[in-house]
């Protein structure tokens, strides 16, 4: 029976120990299932992880075995729970419980964890690798991999040694990488509890010696996981001729300073004879650090110092004011609600107002300060502060929305419908690129790469229903327009020929409707690659977006904004029907900022 076959233990409502209730299933590893689940009595996300009953089913009879992954399922909480880092899932709970499955009574032992809805490391390395971009690739080094180094240092300061880092192995909350996955774990003070014959680990990453021998391996096994995955984010995906496993990885092509520098600490790193690897995290961080600059790795050193503060910021946030409402001015747009349009708890309070915050959804706003843009004929316009999704909305997002909803929609041959409007269109965005399916009643992500894509092929209709029921709405063209003043000095938006609406929706209909122009070279691609500009916004100069505008009646309609496919191109909106869909246009949510005082 394969992974995919397997049917989860638990299912949507059922209750462990009358604290947690399960809200869906997650995953099914080898030997575990993971869950989000609701605690009850705190009323927050959490994640469950139990071992799966179909695994200890296939060792039945086999008492040394069960006992063998007993004993790993037990010591990953105990080094979870001994390890407190900004880099590092927090474990909250471990406990065990009794359920029914096909009229067998069952006891199932399960860890709670923090719940990230992010995704992983993964999804920040392109299919190519970074190597090609210098820039790009120094900045995942001080955004993702110093911040890494760092948690594990703190590992093994524990005595602990992970055993299987790995680019999946690290969530990402926001830009904060979180190391998980401790079901390897190993360190003196702990028995071995493999036999000598199994491997056990993932072998791209994996050390020589902990091929051989899993008991024999030490903290520089963890160094040359890391090796590998540094290796990984220059060269991209791994395959034949590039995997190199258990083997020293080393560049094909180092034909800069940069590429020869890495390309030496990758060999030092993955050194097959441990005694000629680099001795440990601190010697690897900083051979590293030499090719960020001064400033990038200050701010990473920035960042770890206030995630732990902000934490604890946010749960007194949270607890002074549970109850207050906030009164909000600002437009909406059609069919947009203004219920629960509040702010989530600050992660950087600036004054009154917090320069971060976070949605139900997972997604963090940030504050756009007032100011003024020029529209389309030279008008001006004052626009007050408000809130702006830092990101497009991206396909795991959508997918979870399209799942919390699922009563209210049907699909029809592709075309899926929420309150009787089209939401969105399945299929492919181009050959081979195919991000949500909908099979056996449920939406799915199709290749688990694209969950941190934005989402495209999102109606109006769909995009607004997404905003309302997190409590926010989508953009006005003049917000919109301003958010872009972080990027670029505020440009006026030119007004375009043929500015109406579209009676069809593109694809559907095809050759009724006339799409927005589409930008010169289009690029799919996780929203975290995209550059953040001054205001912390990032993605809004790839593809459109759609926003509240007015049409040429000055009544309320919606639109498509876009940047110019030349360099220093202002943007530009076409007016379409609500019904439309494209294949490069997505959307992001904003808020409006309290009022003073409130």
């Amino acid at each position: 029976m394969t992974e995919t076959d397997r049917q989860p233990a638990l299912a949507k409502g059922d209750r462990l120990g009358e604290r947690w209730e399960i809200i869906e299933h997650i995953a099914t590893g080898g030997k575990g299932e993971i869950y989000r689940a609701r605690q009850l009595n705190l009323d927050r996300e959490v994640a469950i992880k139990i071992v799966s009953p179909e695994m200890i089913e296939a060792y039945e009879g086999d008492e040394e075995e069960i006992q063998g992954e007993m004993a790993r399922f037990r010591r990953e909480v105990l080094a979870m729970a001994r390890t407190r880092h900004p880099n590092v899932l927090n474990v909250y709970d471990f406990e065990s419980a009794r359920i029914t499955k096909a009229g067998r009574d069952l006891s199932l032992d399960y860890i709670v964890m923090e719940y990230v809805p992010g995704p992983t490391l993964a999804q920040t390395i392109p299919d190519e690798g970074l190597g090609h971009d210098e820039a790009g690739l120094r900045t995942w080094i001080a955004r993702y991999f110093l911040p890494i180094l760092d948690g594990v240092e703190h590992i093994h300061a524990q005595g602990i040694i992970h055993r299987d880092l790995k680019p999946g192995n690290v969530l990402l909350d926001g830009d904060v990488p979180r190391i998980t996955d401790f079901g390897l774990v190993g360190g003196r003070q702990w028995e071995p509890v493999t036999r000598s014959h199994h491997v056990i680990g993932t072998l791209a990453y994996m050390a020589p010696e902990q091929y051989l021998a899993l008991g024999d391996t030490d903290l520089r096994a963890d160094v040359y996981s890391l090796g590998k995955i540094l290796y990984h984010a220059v060269v991209g995906k791994l395959g034949k001729g590039t995997m190199y496993p258990l083997k020293m990885a080393q560049l094909a092509k180092a034909d800069t300073p940069l590429l020869k520098g890495l390309d030496r600490v990758i060999r030092q790193a993955t050194a097959e004879d441990r005694s000629r690897r680099l001795a440990s995290v601190k010697a690897l961080r900083e051979a590293v650090r030499g090719f960020v600059t001064p400033t990038e790795a200050g701010t990473v050193r920035r960042r770890r110092v206030v995630i732990g503060s902000v934490a604890l910021a946010a749960i007194l946030a949270g607890l002074l004011t549970a109850g207050i409402l906030y009164h909000y001015l600002g437009m909406t747009g059609p069919d947009q609600s203004r219920r629960g349009d509040r702010p989530g708890p600050a992660t950087k309070p600036t004054g009154p107002w917090p320069s971060l915050i976070k949605a139900a959804d997972g997604a963090s706003l940030r504050l756009i300060p007032a100011g003024r843009v020029k529209l389309a004929g030279g008008r001006m316009v004052a626009v007050p502060r408000f809130y702006l999704d830092q990101t497009k909305v991206t396909v795991h997002q959508f997918v979870e929305f399209l799942n919390a909803v699922r009563p209210r929609i049907k699909v029809d041959e592709g075309v899926v419908k929420g309150d009787g409007r089209v939401w969105l269109l399945l299929g492919e965005l181009r050959p081979g690129v195919e991000p949500i399916i909908f099979q056996g009643g449920r939406f799915h992500i199709k290749n688990p790469l694209l969950a941190a894509h934005p989402v495209y092929r999102v109606t109006a209709y769909g995009a607004a229903a997404y905003a309302a029921q997190y409590g926010r709405r989508l953009p006005t063209r003049a917000q919109w327009l301003r958010a872009m003043a972080g990027a670029r000095p505020p440009a006026a938006e030119p007004a375009r020929p043929g500015q109406g609406t579209a009676s069809h929706m593109t694809g559907m209909h095809p050759g009724t409707a006339t799409p927005p122009k589409k930008p010169a070279e289009p690029t799919y691609r996780p929203v975290s690659q995209d550059k953040p500009n001054a205001f912390g916004l990032r993605g809004l100069e790839t593809g459109g977006e759609w926003v509240a505008t007015v049409n040429r009646g000055g009544g309320a309609a919606w639109g498509v904004i876009q940047v110019g496919p030349k360099a220093g191109s202002p943007p530009a909106t076409r007016v379409h029907s609500p019904w439309q869909a494209f294949a490069w246009v997505g959307f992001r949510c904003a808020r409006t900022a309290p009022r003073r005082g409130r």
